[in-house]
């Protein structure tokens, strides 16, 4: 879990959120966000990853959700935004590999996922590239370097970055 906070936009990616607990590690707690997430970005459907209980929870605080794109009527690939509709969210916004959402301080661009479930035909997961007030920021979860051109390609279109959060694939 990561917030991005300038003045005009916030944006929480993947959020798990602690409880606050008696412990010696310092966690980054509920009580910590701040009263209004403009988006919120999942980028695939694990719970470690995608916590229903956690967006529940901050449901009256989240304006946006971005989500990747399932494979439509492919049972193993279940819709996130069905399942965000059900339970109530209004403003949901769905990406695939590419797409770019403009924001006040910058862009989201989805891009492609190679990881976990990679030798599954499940389309909804998603990395995503944030530049916001000119820092380049690339979200990377359960990351699997499975062909080193595609990064070379992406490199090619957005640039180096400046910050880079990177999940390892368990088998990757």
């Amino acid at each position: 879990c990561v917030l991005i906070q300038t003045d005009n936009t916030s944006v929480l990616i993947d959020p798990v959120i602690s409880y606050p607990i008696n412990s010696n590690l310092p966690r980054y707690t509920f009580n910590d966000l701040p009263d209004k997430i403009d988006y919120v970005i999942i980028t695939h459907n694990h719970q470690d990853h995608l916590m229903f209980e956690t967006l529940l929870h901050l449901r009256y605080k989240i304006k946006h959700i971005i989500f990747p794109s399932n494979q439509k009527g492919f049972i193993a690939d279940p819709s996130i935004k069905l399942i965000l509709k059900q339970i109530g969210f209004l403003s949901l916004l769905e990406m695939s590999e590419f797409d770019v959402i403009e924001l006040t301080d910058g862009e989201i661009v989805g891009l492609p996922f190679l990881g976990e479930h990679s030798d599954l035909n499940i389309q909804s997961k998603l990395s995503y590239y944030i530049n916001i007030k000119g820092t380049k920021i690339l979200f990377a979860a359960d990351s699997n370097n499975l062909e080193k051109l595609l990064y070379c390609h992406i490199n090619k279109l957005i640039g180096n970055i400046d910050i880079l959060f990177l999940g390892m694939e368990c088998d990757g």
